[in-house]
């Protein structure tokens, strides 16, 4: 993911800051010297002798001015990929008697969608990284005590002021579970879905964690690259799954490797629920007790080759291995998540439930009384990817009156119960939006009331819409936009919307279950 070689105290973790994975830096106090977009640049710090611009000494990094009032700089960075942080790299190299005196760092889990507007009003970020020094023109290895929780987005601050030539966040990618409810194959293996190396047999030109990286590569370097075997054998490496699954298909991808793709592969599994994690340690080395997944099979050059395995297998491992040495450039493990113990102990709870605690449970869901019953009926579910498939298909099928059933269950916006304003959050909004209705100027609200009213009026239903990670200006926005829609058209988009919704508060039961 990065020229630069990862620090050993970080060896087994991944670059959630990486750019290759779609880190983005949002917003920074000031960059006035150096861009902030610098500190996620790949590879090391450059230096160019007597380059100017216009505002002072061309620095490649991000570099604020000298401060003339109380505080500190900070940048918000967007994680390429969530996870938990173990540690971070805050390099200064170059910056000598420019560097900050010391570094924070702060996590927030927030929608992908989330403005810079949002992040700085947020008042649930919290510390990564305690406040420490930093030294000049150095590589800052900086560990956590112990790995955060789950982060989205980071906050780099900086007392007071100066310049930071790169950021690298390490830790283990931890992705949305809804990534492995869905329906349809999903990439096991990608690094953005938490796949890992777990060992490898050569690495001297490019490391195999080039091979989850998302994209095709770039070039050769962008790849897994051995050195010429002068023995007999084949170079490998072990990937270890984000989850648990039924591998249906594997791509491997010879780009750019013309004249050292390899000859041949062969692709062995190993299920750690079965063996145990101790017994896949011991074999992550050793040449015997592997199962084949795909027996081997000739490769050709500059080419993306798909390929099925032998048979059906549950596997957590891989070891891909080239005949006799060479070069791949990117490796796709499509297949079917399993759910994980925890996730069928709760499965196992809900097809338990008697009949009316699980119509209950699935009208809290959505307020259609059909769909929740016939959810209940269709029980015991084999999957969490069966509830969730099961969760769209008897909606659809259904129609307009249990629709219009469910819509009726959510209160207009606006409208009085219990001597208090309805708002967001019991208008089929999600949790939070109830702050950013009662926070909107009371011209926002009366216009609010008012869209409504006329869209009860046109529809004879109310404004259905899932309102994650959008303000109470945005719902009036679409609200108006959705006016001018036909009944039918308009019908069809608020069943999206509820839909959404049912499936939102499915995911926030199955987590709640999965913590407790």
């Amino acid at each position: 993911m990065s020229n630069a070689p990862i620090p050993s105290d970080f060896a087994q973790l991944v670059d959630l800051a990486a750019d290759a994975l779609g880190t983005f830096v949002l917003y920074a106090t000031d960059d006035y010297f150096a861009e902030k977009e610098n500190l996620l640049k790949p590879g090391p710090a450059e230096w160019k002798e007597g380059a100017y611009t216009d505002k002072g000494k061309w620095m490649d990094g991000w570099e604020s001015q000298r401060k003339r009032e109380p505080g500190h700089d900070f940048a918000i960075v967007r994680l390429g990929a969530p996870g938990r942080i173990h540690g971070a790299l805050v390099d200064t190299t170059h910056f000598k008697g420019n560097a900050p005196q010391e570094i924070s760092l702060e996590g927030l889990v927030a929608p992908q969608t989330a403005t810079p507007a949002q992040l700085l009003a947020s008042t649930e970020w919290f510390e990564v990284l305690p406040r420490q020094a930093v030294k000049p023109d150095f590589q800052n290895v900086v560990k956590a005590k112990a790995p955060s929780a789950r982060v989205t987005h980071v906050r780099l601050r900086i007392f007071p002021d100066g310049g930071v030539a790169r950021l690298r966040v390490y830790g283990a990618v931890e992705a949305e579970a809804r990534t492995f409810w869905r329906k349809g194959s999903v990439d096991l293996a990608a690094v953005e879905n938490g796949g890992t190396i777990a060992a490898v047999s050569d690495q001297f030109f490019g490391p195999p964690s080039n091979l989850l990286l998302p994209g095709r590569g770039v070039n050769m370097g962008d790849g897994w690259e051995t050195k010429r075997r002068r023995t007999p054998g084949s170079d490998w490496c072990v990937i270890r799954l984000a989850r648990r699954g039924l591998v249906e298909r594997v791509e491997l991808d010879t780009h750019f490797f013309k004249g050292n793709a390899p000859q041949a592969t062969l692709i062995e599994a190993l299920d750690e629920e079965e063996i145990g994690a101790e017994g896949v340690q011991s074999l992550l080395r050793e040449p015997k007790g592997w199962q084949t997944l795909l027996a081997r099979t000739a490769l050709v050059q500059h080419r993306r080759h798909q390929l099925e395995p032998d048979r059906p297998m549950p596997v957590t491992h891989l070891r891909v291995h080239i005949f006799p040495h060479g070069g791949v450039n990117r490796l796709r493990v499509y297949g079917t998540s399993l759910d994980s113990p925890a996730e069928r102990g709760v499965l196992e709870q809900l097809n338990a439930l008697d009949v009316d605690a699980a119509s209950r449970l699935f009208l809290s869901c959505c307020g259609a009384r059909a769909w929740a019953e016939t959810m209940a009926m269709l029980r015991p579910f084999g999957s969490l990817r069966d509830v969730f498939s099961a969760a769209e298909n008897v909606w659809w099928k259904l129609g307009t009156k249990a629709w219009l059933d469910a819509f009726a269950a959510h209160p207009r916006i606006g409208s009085k119960q219990k001597g208090k304003t309805q708002s967001a959050k019991s208008a089929a909004w999600s949790k939070g939006e109830q702050q950013k209705v009662d926070a909107a100027d009371k011209l926002q609200r009366a216009q609010l009331l008012k869209l409504n009213e006329q869209y009860f009026k046109k529809f004879g239903f109310i404004f259905i819409i899932f309102a994650t990670g959008k303000s109470a200006g945005e719902m009036a926005c679409l609200l108006e936009e959705r006016l001018s829609r036909s009944k039918k058209a308009e019908l069809e988009t608020a069943a999206v919307e509820q839909m959404k919704i049912a499936r939102l508060r499915l995911e926030k039961w199955l987590h709640a279950e999965l913590e407790t």
